[in-house]
């Protein structure tokens, strides 16, 4: 039997009340052995800075790896390896490798760190500081402003070759979508375990929103399913959808999976099926 493998992704949070929720969610879900704990990162001012601290902290709290994320968008090279030694001072040796969102500022959309603009450009360049394990992004429905599916796969191709160890995915809803992507990197001859991103369901609007910056479709019978659902309805049916698309990935040879928490603690069957026998166990309630 394959053990399933999971990793959790949480943003720093802001206030004090979002302060005890993270705590308490990262917290319950480390008890699930994952593979590692990701950090967003925010690139300006007190955002960038709460990232930094949030990872010094989290590093220093918990024996779990952590990936720290860490975008280029608007910096300069230097101000790029300034950060990942920040990261490496804090015992961090896993970056998830990314872009970060165009600067709509002149003077930010300026600053050209790298003269590709591309992630493969600064895996390459991050080489100087530490040999990191870095993860990158893949998007199994195409990235919204990628030139056409090729140009999307020849993007993952060149990150791959610059070093990435594994390409997390946007989340999507469709694991059938999923199959059909990892097939298409196959075929690309893209050598990268790819990682199956999940987003549970909590909000459906907001969802909704997500999807719709991101580029994922979501299948009209979730729409039908999470209509005119109170509180309670929703986070039964969230439950049943994030098992429901899970066993499905299962069944098409998926078994790593990255979960987009947003900072909430989680309750379903596969999750609970990951723990090792020997480890401890756990009731996660939802917050």
């Amino acid at each position: 039997m394959t053990n399933n493998q999971f990793s959790f992704e949480f943003f720093p949070p802001r206030t004090a009340v979002g302060e005890r929720r993270f705590w308490r969610s990262l917290g319950q879900l480390e008890t699930f052995n994952p593979a590692f704990l990701s950090i967003t990162f925010g690139a300006l001012g007190s955002g960038q800075q709460q990232s930094l601290t949030t990872v010094a902290q989290v590093s220093a709290e918990t024996a779990t790896p952590i990936a720290a994320h860490l975008t280029f968008e608007g910096s300069t090279r230097d101000e790029v390896r300034a950060i990942a030694r920040n990261f490496l001072d804090s015992g961090v040796t896993r970056l998830v490798a990314l872009r970060g969102d165009a600067r709509e500022d002149a003077e930010l959309a300026a600053k050209r760190g790298y003269c590709y603009q591309s992630v493969a450009e600064m895996i390459d360049d991050l080489r100087s500081v530490h040999d990191f394990d870095f993860s990158v992004a893949c998007y199994p429905e195409v990235h919204p402003h990628a030139r056409s599916a090729q140009h999307d796969l020849q993007v993952l191709k060149d990150k791959a070759e610059a070093g990435a160890t594994r390409a997390i995915s946007q989340f999507f809803f469709d694991a059938d979508d999923f199959a059909r992507f990892r097939d298409s990197a196959a075929a690309a001859a893209i050598d990268l375990p790819l990682v199956a991103g999940l987003l549970p369901i909590r909000d459906f609007e907001r969802a909704c929103d997500f999807a719709g910056k991101c580029g994922a479709r979501i299948p009209q019978r979730l729409h039908s399913r999470f209509a005119g659902l109170d509180a309670s309805d929703t986070e039964r049916v969230a439950r049943d959808e994030i098992e429901r698309q899970t066993d499905r990935l299962i069944e098409h040879g998926c078994h790593d999976f990255h979960v987009y928490t947003l900072n909430k603690t989680l309750n379903f069957r596969q999750l609970k099926s990951s723990v090792p026998a020997s480890g401890s166990a756990c009731t996660v309630v939802a917050a």
